[in-house]
Formats: C-alpha cells, structure tokens, sequence
C-alpha cells in the first residue's frame, strides 16, 4: 500500500473523504464525522469505500486508516 494513501507526512493515519485526506482517529464513526463537519445527515448521503451506508448504519459504521469515504448531497425526484 503506497504511504501516501495511508499517512500523512507526519506518519499520522489518514482516511480520505472526497479525495482529501484527513487525520484519522481510532472509534471514529460516520455519524460523528457528519456532525463534526457539520453535515446534516439528512442531506447527504455516504458511501465508503464504493458501498452505500445507509443513514441507520453510520453511527455503527467505525472508519478506519486508508477507507474512501464519499459524502455527496442526496437528490430525489423525477
């Protein structure tokens, strides 16, 4: 696994989230991770690592060092 897509300079752990790399923490979870960034989590929608998550399962859903997350806003209708 190249370091660039696990770490930072520094040698701290990252994850990605749309492409940018951000400092990872142990426990960390999809839902604290929206409201920290101050999403509101019926606005968006998630996929990690190419998987949707559904809303109920983010904050069950613990990221980890290298994941690729996508948070995107969420359109519906026809």
């Amino acid at each position: 696994m190249p370091k660039s897509q696990e770490t930072r300079p520094d040698d701290s752990p990252v994850f990605h989230v749309n492409g940018q790399p951000q400092p990872w923490s142990p426990g960390l979870t999809l839902a604290e991770l929206l409201q920290r960034r101050g999403d509101a989590p019926q606005t968006v929608a998630t996929a990690l690592n190419g998987q949707f998550v559904p809303r109920q399962a983010r904050a069950q859903t613990t990221l980890r060092a290298g994941d690729a997350l996508t948070i995107f806003e969420a359109i519906v209708g026809g």
